[in-house]
């Protein structure tokens, strides 16, 4: 029995035995969940066609008890993956900088689902195994485990455990929704936001003012209603992603969700970097600390006829900036691998710096191809290793740099909601809502694709990450704004129409203080995608229910308005099975700019999927 009836197998068995499951249920408590299977078509895929992509499954349990009016007891627990390492296709992406190429400026081929194919064309490769299963307990399967008190005279309530909250009024990009990092490992991009934040321990308190005998204060100055929430985190969680890493040392894949191995281009010579890999590392804020917990608050009222909140945050970020640490000389082996070498030979920052930057170094004996091939003699020859320009390669060279995580996320916003009862639109007379959110972050540290190495040359993009981190990061401020409007739409000319298209529009605007020469996201330098003054995004939605509510069509597009980019998602739920089988095909669709912006790192992740969701 081959991988796929193997897989199909099991599928059917957890459809079959779950089909016929009732959610159990006694006076105070329930248990029940779903069992969702997915399979997908990848297509546009760079140097093939269609081929298998993710095939997402989710086993989820829930429970709830209620042993008295005042306490809750909630239980979830996830079990998912993705069957693409078994059945998926072998997909090719690009890896390290091809050196038999024309200035080097081509990658080399790398399998992000097995072995590579052989030299030249695809020697990297790796298994997707890191997304068979997200098994770990506490990070992966416990997703809520918790405990609600709420007082009789309902003046507060409390609980404590493994739970999430989401903030803000804004969908699809993230203002305010900044208490969780998000999952990023499986097929994330334009997933429910319930779905991607990633929960932890901690414990809230929501006090009612107006019920504590507190409130008039907050009256006299117009805040109705006023209600305070107080978090308190001490599991500090970044967001969870993988970097398709062709390098032996760092070997990664994460399918065609993983975050792409970047182009490596020298921006004077336009040279590619040649034999040249980076190993990444993990650098993390106290995993659970009381010392250095994340802490959040905000305060809910109501005043001119709208919902309002203040919002306050002291976190970490989610997601990093990096840090050159050193670098490993592998010695007989001009493909960066450090299991078919004859030795490695570690070298430290101070090192590396000179390596790369001095007289003679690297970038010297590079730059040199290009105007006076053989005027720079080799630098690593002192090692044994022989000058491409008379041999065959044998040598390479593994940077080594920090994903930091440690720096702090400090925010303050707001949002509000508001019914334009005065507009009337349409035959129906519907009035639209309006919502708006803002944050203001306060130094975000980012990478800095402009910098002077302690030889006195300015290097720009891809190169200038190869330096001491206390000159890479830097910290800017920076605000967002997000004006949205939601209307339920009746066409006039549909004289049939049952039920009202939902639509939603938002306009955002992130600004970033001094941007000169940021990195939108590092180690994606080489294509120019720097962070812009003011960066613009569009998103609509558009939700209808056909045939009584039996078959629902959903779209949302995003547009990134200054790297170019747009993405689609079309969904199409079909509930003619009852509450308990839900089949769904959906369609996201990516254009954009190779490594600009979000857009542009999964511009090649085009897929269709048919999925089946069966809740008990």
């Amino acid at each position: 029995m081959n991988k796929l009836q193997k897989s199909l197998l099991g599928l059917a068995a957890g459809v079959f035995s779950a089909s016929p499951v009732m959610a159990l249920e006694g006076d105070d408590w329930w248990i029940g969940g779903r069992v969702k299977q997915g399979f997908s078509a990848a297509y546009d895929l760079e140097h093939q066609g269609l081929a298998s992509g993710p095939s997402n499954f989710l086993v989820e349990m829930n429970g709830n008890w209620e042993p008295t009016s005042n306490i809750t007891m909630k239980a979830s627990l996830w079990l998912r993956g993705d069957w693409y390492p078994d059945i998926g296709s072998d997909i090719r992406q690009g890896g390290i900088q091809d050196f038999t190429s024309p200035g080097f400026t081509d990658q080399f081929g790398f399998n992000i689902n097995g072995a590579g194919s052989g030299f030249p064309e695809e020697p990297f490769g790796a298994s997707a195994g890191e997304i068979r299963v997200l098994g770990n307990f506490n990070e992966d399967i416990l997703r809520e485990f918790s405990l609600k008190y709420r007082d009789p005279e309902g003046r507060f309530s409390m609980k404590i455990g493994k739970f999430q909250r989401g903030w803000g009024q804004s969908d699809g990009l993230r203002l305010l929704d900044v208490l969780h990092a998000q999952d990023l490992r499986e097929r994330f991009v334009l997933r429910d936001a319930v779905d991607t934040r990633l929960p932890s321990w901690m414990m809230t308190l929501d006090l009612d003012f107006r019920r504590m005998g507190i409130a008039k204060p907050f009256e006299a100055i117009g805040m109705k209603r006023a209600a305070l929430e107080l978090i308190f985190m001490p599991e500090v969680r970044h967001s969870s992603f993988i970097v398709n890493n062709p390098t032996s040392s760092s070997l990664a894949s994460g399918g065609i969700f993983g975050f792409p191995f970047p182009n490596l281009i020298d921006s004077k010579s336009g040279l590619g970097l040649g034999f040249i890999g980076v190993n990444l590392a993990d650098r993390e804020a106290d995993k659970f600390s009381f010392e250095h917990p994340n802490m959040g608050a905000r305060l809910k009222f109501e005043a001119l006829d709208a919902d309002w909140t203040l919002n306050w945050f002291y976190g970490h970020q989610e997601l990093p900036v990096v840090a050159l640490q050193g670098s490993d000389l592998v010695i007989g082996s001009a493909l960066n691998d450090v299991n078919t070498s004859a030795a490695v030979v570690p070298l430290d920052l101070a090192t590396t710096l000179g390596a790369a930057h001095g007289p003679g170094g690297y970038l010297d004996f590079l730059r040199s191809l290009a105007t006076a091939p053989g005027s720079v003699p080799f630098p690593l020859a002192p090692f044994g290793c022989t000058d491409p320009l008379v041999g065959a390669p044998d040598c390479s060279l593994n940077l080594n740099f920090n994903l930091d995580y440690t720096f702090r996320k400090k925010i303050v916003g707001g949002s509000m909601t508001k019914e334009l009862s005065w507009l009337k639109l349409g035959p129906k007379d519907v009035s639209p809502v309006m919502r708006a959110e803002f944050s203001y972050e306060f130094d975000k540290p980012f990478n800095i694709a402009r910098v002077v190495t302690p030889f006195g040359e300015e290097e720009t993009g891809t190169t200038a990450l190869v330096i001491d981190p206390s000159q890479s990061i830097v910290k800017r401020d920076q605000w967002s704004v997000m004006v949205g409007f939601d209307y339920f739409l009746w066409l006039p000319f549909w004289k049939d129409q049952r039920s009202s298209i939902f639509t939603s529009f938002q306009f955002f605007n992130i600004h970033t203080n001094q941007p000169d020469d940021l990195l939108y996201q590092a180690p994606y330098s080489a294509s120019g995608a720097r962070v812009h003054k003011n960066h613009n995004y569009m998103t609509f939605l558009w939700s209808v229910g056909l045939m009584q509510e039996k078959l629902t069509l959903e779209g949302l597009s995003i547009w990134d308005m200054d790297f170019k980019g747009f993405i689609h998602r079309q969904r199409v739920d079909f509930n003619f099975f009852g509450d308990k089988i839900r089949p769904r095909l959906e369609w996201i669709s990516f254009s954009g700019n190779r490594e600009q912006g979000v857009v542009g790192l999964f511009r090649n992740s085009d897929l269709i999927e048919a999925s089946v969701t069966v809740q008990f």
